[in-house]
């Protein structure tokens, strides 16, 4: 499991330091421009503070303790929807054995083109600057944001950012630097001060920034459109046609392994202590069997538990998630450590976090050692 991050909570000024830097870090990878302050503010809030004043007067105030912490789980709680998603990817690791110019194109692609796309779309349909019959050079003020938005002159020098609170787009270069044919344009020098005069661009220097929308509900809508479109990229689920025949023979082969793994219970999912206990085929014991194991675990285990899975078809087949953040290099031993100690064994078990996972073989101790002792008496025999 190389490379899983362990879960870490700062107890000193200088440990909240580093991880408001690690936050504008992760996000400026993905094209995301959120200043330190700000990361600053984020970082506190998620370790219990109001502000990183109070943060600062407080923390050597502070009393330690040995529970675990979602403090993941609360900075993605306090930041704006478009930063959510970088965050998650680092602590699952993604692109993190790929060569960093590589990785962090792929990160722009998935963090911050969705929202460029979205934005688009958005102004083009809502705007009404840029809709037909708004007057005179309305195509070309079209032109001028949908060029920006989509690089449509394909100009591999300006990378485009996004601010993640207000979606504004941000542009290294002036509008007729990054659209310089459509430049050449009569009338682009008026199409642009009407872009201005409308705050739907706003040019600061050598720097572009193309606002979004003020009304929320248009927000709101941008956000939607991006993550769908993330969703989109998700990995084809390929189907296979099957007879009629096969698919009776299998449901019905379903339907007896259902009722051959005992008494059931009227749910598939219980949350129980925190931690969300699921059974393929809802069987009572199975529930029996994972609550025991949760009870059975120290907080500082139980309290970095998603969920833990029991496969009925398999027998005895646990799949456990870490909350994402919370890992820690030994977690998947002292799980396994808790199953053994209030049950037989089992048949397998699986931990994982984000991209990673731990494998455990089958183990039955008392047949492991039913088997050690015959083989000894068979090799004495021998002897």
């Amino acid at each position: 499991m190389a490379g899983m991050k362990d879960a870490i909570m700062y107890s000193t000024l200088d440990g909240a330091k580093k991880c408001a830097k690690q936050l504008k870090h992760i996000l400026e990878r993905s094209g995301l421009v959120y200043p330190l302050a700000k990361c600053q503010a984020a970082a506190a809030r998620a370790g219990g503070y109001e502000d990183w004043h109070d943060l600062t007067r407080r923390i050597s105030q502070r009393t330690n303790t040995l529970l675990p912490y979602d403090y993941w789980g609360e900075l993605i709680r306090n930041l704006p929807g478009p930063c959510h998603l970088p965050v998650r990817a680092h602590l699952r690791d993604d692109f993190a054995s790929e060569p960093a110019d590589e990785a962090n194109t792929k990160r722009w692609i998935r963090d911050t083109l969705p929202y460029l796309m979205s934005l688009e779309v958005v102004h083009r349909s809502t705007t009404g600057l840029l809709r037909p019959g708004s007057g005179k050079d309305q195509r070309i003020r079209l032109q001028i944001v949908s060029g920006m938005l989509l690089n449509m002159e394909v100009k591999s020098g300006f990378t485009t950012k996004l601010e993640p609170e207000s979606l504004t787009a941000i542009f290294g270069g002036t509008p007729d630097a990054i659209l310089p044919s459509l430049a050449g344009h009569p009338r682009f020098n008026e199409a642009l001060k009407a872009l201005t005069a409308a705050g739907i661009l706003m040019v600061k220097g050598r720097t572009t920034h193309l606002c979004a929308p003020d009304s929320e509900e248009r927000r709101a809508e941008i956000i939607s459109r991006a993550r769908a479109w993330n969703a989109q990229k998700e990995p084809e689920i390929k189907y296979w046609p099957m007879s009629v025949e096969l698919s009776a023979s299998l449901q019905r082969q379903n339907d007896l392994d259902r009722r051959d793994a005992g008494p059931k219970v009227p749910y598939d999912a219980l949350d129980y202590r925190g931690v969300s206990l699921q059974s393929r085929y809802s069987v009572a014991s199975e529930f029996e069997t994972m609550k025991a194991v949760v009870d059975a675990m120290p907080a500082d285990v139980r309290l970095r538990l998603a969920s833990v899975w029991c496969d009925s078809k398999a027998c005895e087949f646990y799949h456990v998630v870490i909350t994402l953040g919370m890992h820690h290099g030994v977690l998947a031993e002292q799980i396994r450590e808790c199953f053994l100690a209030v049950t037989s064994g089992f048949n397998g078990l699986s931990v994982v976090h984000g991209s990673h996972s731990t494998q455990f073989d089958p183990e039955w101790p008392a047949e492991d050692a039913y088997f050690a002792e015959l083989e000894e008496k068979q090799r004495s025999r021998i002897n």
